[in-house]
């Protein structure tokens, strides 16, 4: 899953940068538009929980990640009978 740049536009969640013109539905044609208060929290914590699901640190016994390419961090398709 990718999450959206905290602070990406309000009505489509691409960065300020790379935006241009997009079109949406709600919106349609558009610039970039600075996002809600809101929806930055919502997005940071979004982000946040992403992270922390895809990367559980758990010492140097466990499998090879594939991510971080060592041995210090779980699979995150491990069970709790694996942990």
């Amino acid at each position: 899953m990718t999450t959206t740049v905290p602070n990406g536009c309000r009505h489509c969640g691409i960065a300020e940068r790379p935006h241009a013109r997009q079109w949406t539905e709600e919106a349609g044609w558009h610039s970039w538009t600075q996002p809600t208060t809101g929806q930055i929290k919502d997005r940071m914590r979004a982000r946040r929980l992403a992270r922390t699901e895809r990367i559980r640190h758990s010492g140097p016994d466990t499998k090879f990640c594939v991510l971080c390419l060592s041995g210090e961090h779980q699979r995150t398709d491990a069970t709790d009978d694996e942990e």
